[in-house]
């Protein structure tokens, strides 16, 4: 019955008309209902909800009966809509579209899940290796579920490495440690570096070869940009084993338990071996991670990152150094206990070092601790 209507009224002397409209109120009615979604973390999503009545309705939202406000991230569209980005793991959770006018209110529920971890990861390196200063080098990934597996796959690029760096670099997959640890497939309750950390954490490394070379590298992660990309700051210091870049290099597939040491704190170890013209090289590398505690901790006390379809090129005409990995984590193989090295630490739990240099029998002479190991050392001028 809403509408524009018109009374006339005549007689012989003549016409007279009014014009008015009616408008009949009535409760908002949604006519646009917003869809769950599954989306990938630094992804974007738009809720959609829109809603008719008279007068006109509000639009707004809630999560889990708490008003959802903006911020950097998170924006209410002109139209009603809800528009978050980057998407982080925390989004995840049940929303609710509520429109309102005088008349009354109604709600609609909308999931949204946010999974695995940041599509792509950029940043800068500095330092020096084997003395030479490295300017800045620039890294570049991008993060692809495979097809064939259950894991994601990890392509990254580094330029302007010099030229004298880029053979011996071959070898330094775990320069890309934050990247892949970062956006493993999580398999299982396990946890990847995103979903743990919001992507910030300071990850410090040390990479020791048996033919006596120590490489140090500090990766800070600064979380994600407005387009979703993991930011990276690396610093390198320290010596490589030189290779010829004639060499044929390749690195066999790893494992890298992650243990929870305490609030905030990892401890990440594992040993591998890469082959140079088919001559084997162990080396190991030990990984210390610290990130804001109220994160929490990992669902288990020790979660295994297995690393493999490892690839790795120098194109010295670019100066550039291309890797690729598949990576997953999963629980580790005695998940809920402390490996060698380490005791139960039942306020957590956690699992705290065990200093064995505190035992006299340890070592005859100089005894030197380190998380999950120690080291005997002869005096000087003498050795093992």
């Amino acid at each position: 019955d809403a509408g524009d209507y018109k009374c006339v009224a005549t007689n012989e002397a003549g016409v007279v008309e009014r014009s008015l409209t009616l408008t009949l109120q009535s409760p908002p009615v949604i006519t646009v209902e917003p869809v769950g979604m599954v989306l990938e973390a630094g992804g974007t999503a738009v809720l959609d909800c829109q809603a008719m009545g008279e007068p006109l309705p509000t639009i707004g939202w809630s999560r889990q009966g708490q008003p959802v406000l903006g911020d950097d991230r998170v924006t209410l569209l002109p139209n009603g809509s809800l528009r978050i980005a980057p998407l982080q793991r925390e989004d995840t959770s049940e929303y609710e579209c509520v429109a309102r006018n005088l008349l009354g209110s109604v709600l609609v529920t909308v999931p949204l899940t946010v999974q695995g971890g940041p599509a792509r990861a950029k940043g800068s390196i500095i330092g020096n290796i084997n003395d030479v200063e490295f300017g800045i080098a620039f890294l570049n990934a991008t993060v692809t579920d495979s097809p064939d597996s259950d894991t994601r796959v990890i392509q990254a690029k580094i330029t302007n490495v010099p030229r004298t760096l880029g053979p011996a670099m071959r070898k330094l997959i775990s320069i890309l440690s934050p990247v892949y640890w970062t956006t493993a497939k999580e398999i299982g309750e396990a946890m990847n570096g995103f979903t743990l950390t919001d992507a910030v954490f300071k990850r410090e490394t040390q990479v020791e070869f048996a033919t006596g070379e120590i490489l140090r590298m500090t990766h800070v992660a600064r979380g994600l940009d407005a387009d979703g990309a993991l930011l990276l700051d690396v610093v390198v210091s320290g010596h490589v084993l030189q290779l010829q870049s004639v060499a044929d290099v390749s690195v066999k597939d790893y494992t890298e338990d992650y243990i929870q040491t305490g609030p905030g704190q990892l401890h990440a170890h594992s040993t591998r071996l890469f082959t140079a013209d088919g001559v084997s090289v162990p080396y190991t590398w030990n990984h210390t991670i610290t990130y804001e505690p109220t994160k929490g901790r990992m669902p288990f006390l020790v979660q295994t990152l297995h690393a493999a379809s490892i690839t790795t090129e120098y194109d010295p005409l670019e100066e550039a150094v291309a890797f690729q990995i598949q990576a997953s984590i999963a629980k580790g193989d005695r998940s809920n206990q402390c490996p060698a090295g380490f005791a139960l630490d039942l306020s957590g739990p956690y699992c705290s070092d065990i200093d064995e240099c505190e035992s006299r029998d340890t070592c005859q002479h100089e005894c030197r601790n380190s998380l999950g190991s120690f080291q005997c050392v002869c005096p000087a001028g003498y050795r093992l």
